[in-house]
């Protein structure tokens, strides 16, 4: 099974230059064709893992790398330099993980040609539209393809439970964070679920209705900031949506802990769904656009 992926018509120049120069076709699976190629030319040359450093990838490939703690973005940057180099700046104060997947995706930028013009950011906001989101979506499917290649993946994700009890596991193996982890399980993992990321906090409606007068302020749910599916998951979990108030996923107290039961959602005809949920690491408590609970949703028949 593979993640979602709506029908879209491509309109940002790079990715339709890209289509150009396959010759046409899917820009999601020229990437990972493009990405797929890279391992199997890294690996031939000796480039080992699991974990696969990406530094050492952006070495073999004659693009220098270095810490960087002013940067343009928060994460990453790949910035042309003369003489058609390029130079790849990561944020030395983010956990290896991370540090990781930002190089990968900085590293997919190379497959479009402007990636020689500018300087690509990724945009943190995403209630926001970005013009360059197609660019970014395409990156990030090349990343997991180069961080978590699949033929190693599969045969790791093969000798351990569907579960999130396995990502602290996988992490490990591949020096990558917990949701990049969980997304790649997703994909290849031949199951229909989906991962949905939340956290505490009120709906817009509510937010609006703060400080109006004789306004009794609700307590806080657990809501959907985002989520990604495979294609045969049933239904959908829009933003906003609040999980039932006794659910599992309100019942976590530490990083990493795993709880799960089956619980009536009563979404599209499902009753049951078996709702597994992880506590994740937030720096700020009182940051409620970063989730703090992941959760693997399956549909029991």
């Amino acid at each position: 099974m593979r993640l979602t992926k709506r029908q879209r018509t491509w309109t940002h120049k790079s990715v339709r230059a890209l289509i150009q120069e396959e010759g046409g076709g899917d820009p999601i699976e020229i990437v990972r064709a493009k990405a797929k190629g890279i391992v199997r030319w890294a690996k031939e040359l000796g480039w080992k893992g699991p974990p696969y450093n990406p530094r050492e990838l952006a070495s073999m490939r004659g693009i220098r790398s270095r810490e960087s703690a002013t940067l343009f973005s928060a994460e990453a940057q790949l910035t042309p330099m003369d003489g058609d180099q390029l130079l790849l700046e990561f944020n030395p104060n983010r956990c290896t993980g991370r540090q990781n997947y930002s190089i990968s995706h900085e590293l997919v930028h190379t497959f479009f040609d402007d990636c020689f013009e500018m300087i690509h950011q990724r945009n943190s906001n995403r209630a926001s539209f970005d013009p360059k989101e197609e660019v970014e979506l395409l990156c990030q499917i090349g990343a997991a393809e180069l961080l978590m290649p699949e033929e190693d993946f599969r045969a790791d994700l093969d000798a351990v439970p569907f579960s999130l009890e396995s990502i602290p596991t996988l992490c490990w193996n591949y020096d990558a964070s917990r949701e990049a982890v969980a997304r790649r399980m997703l994909a290849l993992g031949d199951r229909t679920a989906a991962l949905i990321f939340l956290s505490k906090r009120l709906k817009p409606v509510e937010i609006r209705a703060l400080g109006q007068p004789g306004v009794v302020i609700p307590e806080p749910k657990m809501r959907v900031l985002y989520s990604t599916y495979t294609d045969d998951f049933p239904f959908f979990l829009p933003e906003h949506k609040s999980v039932p108030d006794s659910s599992c996923v309100y019942n976590l107290q530490t990083p990493d802990e795993v709880v799960s039961a089956v619980e009536i959602w009563s979404l599209s005809g499902y009753e049951d769904c078996l709702v597994e949920a992880m506590a994740l690491p937030v720096p700020n408590a009182l940051d409620t656009t970063t989730p703090t609970v992941m959760a693997l949703i399956q549909p029991v028949a």
